[in-house]
C-alpha cells in the first residue's frame, strides 16, 4: 500500500508536466583524455526530496575529467535554509536555479542536467534563458513540451477533470498536508533498489519534505514555447531498471516531445547517479561534447 501511495503522490506532483505531454505534439570506460576546448560547465538539478548531495559521485567524476560542475540545492532542499511550508509555487521552489541562470555571463553556455522532478526546473530555465544552454539533459526526468497553438482551454479542462477523477479516491483518504516525503521502505524499493547500501543510508539521513503545488498554477508556470524552450537541444537518458518512473510516462515523453538524443543506462535504478555513476558521467560528457557547438537559438 505504501508503494502504491508513493506512486500516486509522485504522479500528482508531476500532473502539470503530464498534461503538457498530452498536448505536445553499455558499460563504458571513463576517460579524462579530452582537449581543453571540450571542457564543459555542467549545472546539476536534483529530484524531489533530494539535494545537490545526490550528485556527489558524478560531480567527482566530471571534475576529475576537468569539467566545471555546479550542483544546486533547490529551495527547502539540501542545505537551503527555506522551509518547505513557505513555498507556494514551482517558481519559488526552482528560484535557486533561475537566479543562478540569470547571474551567468551572457556569453556563457552551460550543460543543464535535471533528474526526476528537476526536469521541470531545467525546462523553466530553458524557456527563460535559452541562449545560455548548449544542451539540456533529462535524466529519467519530467520532460514537458510546448503547448501546440490549436490547444484550447476546453480541452485542457477535460483532461484535468479526467486526472482529478482518477485520483479522487486517493485524495479522499489523504491528509490535507501539502508536503511529501519518501519513507525508508520507499527509498529502498523505488529509488535505490540497485544502488550501494551506503547511498541508501546517506539518502535516509538527508532527504527533506517536498512541497506540493496546485495543478493549474503549475501549468501556467510551465508554459513553454517552441521559440525559446524548443530552440534548445535536448537529450533524454533512460534508466533501464527504474522502479519510480513508469515506462508509459517515458514512452509518452519520447513520442510526443521527441528529444534530439536518447540513451539508456543499463542496470540502473531511479537514482542513476548512485547505481551507475560512471556510465552516467560518460553519457553526460558524450552528449555535452556532441552538442557543444550546436545551438539553434538566435539572439
Amino acid at each position: 500500500m505504501a508503494a502504491r501511495s508513493t506512486e500516486n503522490t509522485m504522479q500528482k506532483l508531476l500532473l502539470p508536466f503530464l498534461v503538457l505531454i498530452l498536448v505536445s505534439f553499455s558499460s563504458p570506460t571513463w576517460s579524462s583524455d579530452q582537449s581543453e576546448s571540450t571542457y564543459s560547465h555542467f549545472v546539476l538539478v536534483h529530484g524531489a526530496c533530494l539535494g545537490a548531495w545526490s550528485w556527489y559521485k558524478v560531480i567527482t567524476l566530471l571534475q576529475t575529467a576537468g569539467h566545471k560542475v555546479t550542483a544546486l540545492d533547490m529551495a527547502a532542499a539540501g542545505i537551503n535554509q527555506t522551509q518547505p511550508e513557505s513555498l507556494a509555487s514551482l517558481t519559488e521552489y526552482f528560484e535557486p536555479l533561475l537566479s543562478f541562470m540569470e547571474a551567468l555571463p551572457s556569453d556563457e553556455r552551460i550543460v543543464l542536467v535535471g533528474h526526476s522532478l528537476g526536469g521541470l526546473g531545467i525546462s523553466m530555465a530553458m524557456e527563460r534563458f535559452p541562449e545560455k544552454v548548449s544542451v539540456a539533459i533529462f535524466v529519467t526526468a519530467a520532460m514537458p513540451g510546448p503547448i501546440v497553438g490549436s490547444f484550447t482551454i476546453e480541452k485542457l479542462m477535460k483532461i484535468l477533470q479526467m486526472l482529478r477523477a482518477f485520483y479522487s479516491e486517493e485524495d479522499s483518504k489523504a491528509s490535507n498536508s501539502n508536503l511529501f516525503l519518501f519513507s525508508q521502505e520507499e527509498l529502498e524499493a523505488k529509488l535505490f533498489p540497485l544502488s550501494p547500501p551506503e547511498d541508501l543510508t546517506l539518502a535516509t539521513t538527508l532527504v527533506r519534505p517536498q512541497a506540493m503545488f496546485g495543478i493549474l498554477e503549475s501549468m501556467k508556470e510551465l508554459r513553454l514555447t517552441r521559440d525559446k524552450y524548443g530552440s534548445v537541444k535536448r537529450a533524454f537518458i533512460i534508466s533501464e531498471k527504474d522502479e519510480m518512473t513508469s515506462m508509459i510516462m517515458v514512452w509518452a515523453m519520447l513520442t510526443f516531445n521527441k528529444p534530439d538524443r536518447q540513451a539508456v543506462v543499463k542496470g540502473s535504478d531511479h537514482m542513476v547517479m548512485a547505481s551507475k555513476p560512471l556510465q552516467l558521467a560518460q553519457q553526460l560528457t558524450t552528449i555535452a561534447q556532441d552538442f557543444a557547438s550546436s545551438s539553434t537559438y538566435d539572439m
